[in-house]
């Protein structure tokens, strides 16, 4: 079928007609699938008209991931409620134990058994088979599944076995435990280190050269205008950029339309089957399966074949200066998300229950081309007619035909917004690794590269502040290196290398966050004057007092005698003599 029919196609289901053929094959197929079974939500409407921010909830309450694209959720929910309708259809009452035991939705649609789940994630981890843990969930997954299929069920899991959630059970912290550790061993196997001290340096591996058997400089697309990004000597890109790309640490320009992107806003093809694929920078040190079903003449199947990210040779002098530009680029972007999200706030305070009033204000004054009922064009009126068309719009059908319209253009900007805050979070996460990964430097990440680090250490994020997240992170990995921080008072060094250099530009907010990086408790009705001082205090007591010699040499050193003293001592030779003369 030509795309043009599959759109058709498409439009008569009443879904997406965006994407590539691919694309668009599995979603009638899914569409039709939906259909001839009747599968509908438990309010009555068609599950495969559902538009994305109406189906997450649906989801979330089967135990499905509501992260991902619309597809990949509305297919997922789509196998779920085809899953329970057999179910429904067979045996009623007629349990499978080991369904039951491993976290399967029984046909009456309970929940799953919690206790049973938590033995056998803790039975499982005894052997060491952490893609078994995964697999308890229902996702299927292996080895070379990419990370989005494995951070899908490793939420999916979460969602039952959070400690939040089994506060009675005493082991309810171990089987989580249990559950991240899996998550993390295939995930990122060569990253991975024994023991919990080398668990904080994990990141410091990714560094050394590894080999390249297997591997291909795999394509990345602008997500625009669809052109292969640096593959021309015309960008000027040296081949370790791809490194930069693929890793999250930098996002480049297209030489095309100039929109700036990173890997994961980026479209990135599979070397075999030339599909899309969902990539994670995580993904750039396994070899993966891009698992896409394709549907060639009526025929499905499923691109198999196994690949690796090629890595090139990066000089030391090349990574000190990114390390260089990446702290000052972390220090600059703070600062501007941090006003983007200020004006942001402000616009949703002044336009809180107006909406609907100033679009309809703004299509009479000749202000938007459509009217805010019905979509009807200005160019459909005759002039002064604008006031005539909105008190007789009632138009059922076109009312209705424009709030779907609407809905679908909401859905598609969330879905952007939301990716390019993934970009964002992942690219925040790169560098915080990239610099050492060290708790002196958490100010650097976002709130959701925050809020999953704290998910893996075990830190509770419900309700927290920025700074609350951060203090929660350092003393939890205090509290695994005890030896390390053993009479520090829970407080890391403040140095003049730790602290950023735009400290008197910061935000209160940032300014908070900063402290708590390095373990200082800042009162809660402190201003941004106050916070300053307070670091800046805290840095000149680790530098120590100051003492100039003879030389004329300045030194820092420590007054041994007296510990409290912060006074500064100039020695001098006593038999110089001084070119001052005081006039008689």
């Amino acid at each position: 079928m030509k795309t043009s029919e599959l759109k058709a196609c498409l439009k008569e289901l009443g879904m997406s007609q965006g994407g590539d053929k691919g694309t668009l094959e599995c979603r009638i197929s899914k569409g039709e699938e939906s259909v001839k079974l009747g599968l509908k939500t438990p309010d009555g409407n068609p599950v495969h008209q559902l538009k994305l921010a109406k189906l997450k909830p649906y989801a979330a309450k089967a135990g499905i991931s509501p992260i991902g694209s619309l597809d990949e959720i509305m297919f997922e929910y789509i196998d779920f409620l085809k899953k329970n309708s057999n179910n429904d259809n067979g045996d009623k009452g007629e349990g499978d134990d080991s369904t039951k035991a491993e976290g399967g939705n029984a046909s009456n649609g309970k929940k799953p058994d919690a206790a049973g789940l938590s033995s056998r994630v803790l039975q499982l981890a005894e052997e060491d088979d952490f893609v078994g843990i995964l697999n308890l969930g229902g996702v299927g997954v292996t080895v070379s599944s990419s990370v989005a299929v494995l951070r899908k069920a490793y939420l999916k899991l979460s969602l039952v076995l959070h400690p939040d959630k089994n506060q009675s059970d005493p082991k309810s912290t171990t089987v989580f435990q249990a559950l991240v550790n899996a998550y993390e061993r295939i995930s990122q196997p060569d990253l991975v280190a024994d023991g919990p001290q080398a668990r904080n340096a994990k990141k410091k591996a990714a560094a050394i050269s590894r080999s390249n058997e297997g591997c291909r400089r795999t394509r990345v697309r602008c997500p625009r205008c669809k052109n292969p990004w640096s593959e021309t000597s015309v960008e000027g890109n040296p081949d370790y950029f791809y490194n930069f790309m693929m890793t999250g640490i930098k996002s480049f320009n297209c030489a095309t339309c100039l929109l700036e992107f990173g890997c994961m806003t980026a479209l990135h093809d599979c070397p075999f089957c030339r599909h899309s694929f969902e990539y994670h920078p995580s993904d750039f040190h396994r070899k993966i399966t891009c698992g896409r079903t394709n549907n060639n003449n009526g025929n499905s199947s499923t691109c198999t074949k196994e690949f690796g990210f090629h890595m090139f040779h990066c000089s030391d002098r090349i990574t000190k200066n990114l390390k260089e530009e990446v702290r000052e680029m972390r220090e600059k972007r703070a600062t501007i998300t941090e006003q983007k999200q200020r004006r942001a706030e402000s616009f949703r305070r002044r336009r809180r229950g107006k909406s609907d009033a100033n679009a309809e204000t703004a299509f009479l004054l000749g202000l938007t081309n459509e009217c805010p009922r019905c979509g009807t064009s200005l160019a459909d009126l005759d002039d002064a007619d604008e006031i005539d068309h909105l008190r007789n719009c009632n138009d059922e059908t076109k009312i209705t035909a424009n709030k779907r319209k609407k809905d679908a253009t909401e859905d598609k900007k969330n879905e952007k917004k939301q990716r390019q805050e993934l970009q964002e979070d992942v690219t925040a996460k790169a560098a915080w690794d990239l610099l050492g990964a060290s708790s002196d430097t958490m100010w650097m990440l976002t709130d959701g590269a925050l809020q999953k680090e704290c998910a893996e250490q075990g830190v509770d994020v419900k309700g927290k502040e920025t700074h609350e997240m951060i203090a929660g992170l350092v003393g939890s990995r205090k509290s695994l290196e005890l030896t390390k921080y053993a009479g520090k008072k829970g407080r890391t060094k403040v140095t003049t290398e730790s602290l950023p250099s735009s400290l008197h530009t910061m935000t209160e907010k940032q300014l908070r966050a900063v402290a708590a990086s390095h373990g200082i408790e800042v009162d809660r009705k402190a201003r941004k004057i106050d916070i300053i001082q307070l670091l800046q205090s805290e840095q000149e007591k680790s530098n120590g007092p100051l003492m100039i010699t003879s030389g004329g040499d300045v030194e820092t050193t420590k007054n041994e005698g007296n510990e409290g003293s912060n006074d500064e001592y100039i020695d001098s030779d006593s038999g110089s003599e001084s070119d001052y003369e005081p006039d008689e």
